[in-house]
C-alpha cells in the first residue's frame, strides 16, 4: 500500500477518534453450501481467488480508515469462536447476537456500543458487510471520507454503487436533489434520496440504468450515531428500551458493554426487521453518495463470476484440482478430490467437507433449498 500524503483526507480520518468501524458478519451463507456451514458461513471462508477469509479481507479494508480499537464485529453467537479467531488483533471487540434478527437490531447493538464507548464525542459509524468484494480501495477510501463528511452534517449516508449492468438481484436507490454541504465544492456532492426500489425485473432494471438516476443499494452505510439512535428510538421504541436495559453500568475500553445473559433474554422479543425497512425508508435525513469502486455482493455461487476474473481462457473459475474438457463459464471449487468435467457449460461444481453440489449457474439461488431439505431431514452433520 502506498504511503498517504501529508494532510491527505483519508489520513485525517484515520486519526479521528470519533469514527468507528462496524462489520456485520452474522449471515448464515446458505447459498454457498456446501463450503459455507452454520459455524463457518461464507464470511468465514476464503472465496474466489482470495487467500484470506472474507471477514479478514473486510477488516483489512478498514486499515487506512479506522484503528482496530475503534472497530467492532456483530455476529451470531454460534459463530463467535470462529469469528474471534479470524478477527484476532484486527478487531478485538466482537458482539455476539443470541439470534439472527436482521440488520436493524444488529446495527442498533453496534450503535449503542459505540455510544457507550465513545462518551464525550459525537461519533460516526462506518458499517460494512463481511461478504462484499471491493477492488478499487483508493476510490473506496475517498468515497468513505466524503460520506463521513456528509454524516457530520447529520445525514444518514448511504454508498450507492453506480450500476454497470441491469442487475435484478439488488435493490436500487433513486437520487434526488444535490446537497450543498461543506466541504463539498459542487463536485462529488452527496444527494438526497428520492426513494428506494425493490429488486426489479430486467426491463425495469434496464430503465433504471439508462436513466442515470438510480444506484445499487450496497448496504454500505455511514451514520452519525446520535441521529441513528434517535431514529431507532422513534421507530422501534420497545426494542431500544430492551437493548438499553442490557447495557452494563460500567465498561472498560474496548470491552463488550452488554450483559450477555440479559441480552439472551430480551433478544427473542425484538422485531426481526432490516435497517432499510425500520429507518431508511422512513427517515427524512437520508443522503446518498455515488460510489464506483468495483463493488460486488457475493451472495451465491454464480456471483463469483462477477466478482473474480476467470482462471482460464474458457471463462471458468477453478479453485482446487480439476481437469476440464469442453467446459466453459463453469465454477469448480474443491477442497481436495480432483474434479473432472466433460461438456459442462454455465455450471457450478463444488466439493467441500464431504458433500458435493452440482447445479446450473442459473439455479445457484436455489442452493438454499438444499439447506432447507437437510434441515428438514435433521442432517446436522451436513449443516
Amino acid at each position: 500500500m502506498s504511503k498517504l500524503k501529508k494532510n491527505n483526507p483519508v489520513q485525517k480520518l484515520a486519526s479521528d477518534l470519533s469514527v468507528y468501524g462496524v462489520v456485520l458478519a452474522g449471515g448464515s451463507g446458505t447459498r454457498f453450501w456446501p463450503k459455507s456451514r452454520l459455524k463457518t458461513p461464507k464470511q468465514l471462508c476464503a472465496l474466489g481467488g482470495q487467500e484470506q477469509a472474507m471477514l479478514s479481507v473486510t477488516l483489512d479494508r478498514f486499515a487506512p480508515l479506522v484503528a482496530p480499537k475503534r472497530r467492532m464485529i456483530v455476529t451470531h453467537r454460534e459463530q463467535l469462536t470462529a469469528t474471534k479467531k479470524i478477527a484476532g488483533a484486527k478487531c478485538p471487540l466482537v458482539l455476539p447476537e443470541p439470534q439472527a434478527k436482521n440488520t436493524a437490531p444488529a446495527i442498533a447493538l453496534a450503535a449503542l456500543a459505540i455510544e457507550r464507548l465513545a462518551e464525550g464525542t459525537d461519533p460516526v459509524m462506518i458499517s460494512m458487510h463481511a461478504d462484499h468484494v471491493i477492488t478499487d480501495l483508493n476510490e473506496f477510501n475517498a468515497v468513505v471520507t466524503r460520506a463521513v463528511a456528509t454524516a457530520r452534517s447529520g445525514w444518514l449516508t448511504l454508498l450507492g454503487v453506480v450500476p454497470t449492468y441491469p442487475e435484478t438481484g439488488y435493490g436500487y436507490i433513486e437520487r434526488g436533489q444535490a446537497l450543498h454541504l461543506q466541504p463539498f465544492d459542487g463536485t462529488n456532492s452527496p444527494y438526497e434520496v428520492a426513494g428506494f426500489r425493490e429488486k426489479p425485473d430486467l426491463a425495469t432494471a434496464q430503465r433504471y440504468v439508462e436513466s442515470g438516476r438510480f444506484l445499487w443499494n450496497s448496504g454500505l452505510f455511514v451514520f452519525p450515531v446520535k441521529t441513528l439512535l434517535a431514529e431507532l428510538e422513534q421507530r422501534l421504541p420497545k426494542d431500544m428500551k430492551a437493548l438499553r436495559s442490557c447495557l452494563k453500568k460500567s465498561v472498560g475500553p474496548g470491552k463488550n458493554p452488554f450483559d450477555e445473559a440479559k441480552l439472551a433474554k430480551v433478544y427473542p422479543r425484538l422485531t426481526k426487521i432490516s435497517i432499510d425497512e425500520a429507518v431508511l425508508e422512513k427517515s427524512q435525513k437520508i443522503a446518498v453518495i455515488d460510489a464506483d469502486f468495483g463493488w460486488q455482493d457475493v451472495g451465491s455461487w454464480d456471483a463469483l463470476a462477477k466478482a473474480f476474473p476467470a482462471t482460464d481462457e474458457s471463462g471458468n473459475l477453478i479453485y482446487g484440482k480439476a481437469v476440464t474438457i469442453d467446459t466453459s463459464n463453469t465454477i469448480i471449487d474443491t477442497d481436495g478430490p480432483l474434479v473432472a468435467t466433460i461438456g459442462l457449460h454455465d455450471m457450478v461444481v463444488v466439493h467441500h467437507k464431504g458433500a458435493i453440489l452440482v447445479c446450473p449457474k442459473s439455479r445457484a439461488q436455489d442452493v438454499k433449498k438444499i439447506v432447507e431439505a437437510l434441515q428438514a431431514g435433521k442432517r446436522k452433520d451436513l449443516l
